[in-house]
């Protein structure tokens, strides 16, 4: 279903002049799952939509969403590489332990475009290293939870290579 939404102050609501504020949808204000606002504890939502399964939100260093084993975050800086397609509505992403997910948006809000910016803000630096066959993508990511901490490292397969060449490779 619908977001349960309240009228946004300063301004009126309609669906021609979306909302630019935080946890805004449309022009409207989205009252937030509790759920997913104590598990932001504080921190800003950036951007709020729907799955089939519940309120999706995004924070400033990960993505909350309902999935049906219960609530999930996703830590941007955990992202090997993602899209979003319009036509199925989906975000669709592979984490760095291999995991593929795919979420549906049945309201959308800003969530595929803060995705985009949130991924690409995690990452520090990327090189592409030849192989013979294939390639080796190695990326620096920075976890936006503690911008202090550590980057963390990793080593991914390029396009049409496999995580073997990648290991076999010197």
């Amino acid at each position: 279903g619908r977001l349960p939404t309240f009228p946004a102050s300063g301004g009126s609501a309609s669906p021609e002049r979306p909302g630019r504020g935080i946890g805004q949808n449309g022009g409207m204000r989205v009252r937030i799952d509790p759920e997913l606002k104590a598990l932001a504890s504080g921190r800003r939502i950036l951007a709020a939509g729907a799955s089939p399964e519940g309120q999706v939100v995004g924070l400033v260093d990960r993505l909350l969403f309902h999935d049906a084993t219960g609530v999930r975050q996703q830590p941007w800086h955990q992202i090997e590489r993602g899209s979003w397609d319009e036509a199925s509505r989906t975000l669709s992403w592979l984490d760095a332990a291999g995991t593929s997910w795919r979420l549906e948006l049945t309201e959308t809000g800003r969530l595929p475009d803060l995705f985009n910016e949130r991924v690409t803000a995690s990452i520090a630096c990327v090189r592409v290293v030849e192989l013979n066959p294939g390639s080796a993508v190695i990326t620096a990511r920075r976890d936006l939870a503690d911008v202090t901490a550590a980057l963390v490292w990793r080593v991914a397969p390029g396009p049409g290579t496999t995580a073997g060449t990648v290991a076999a490779s010197p």
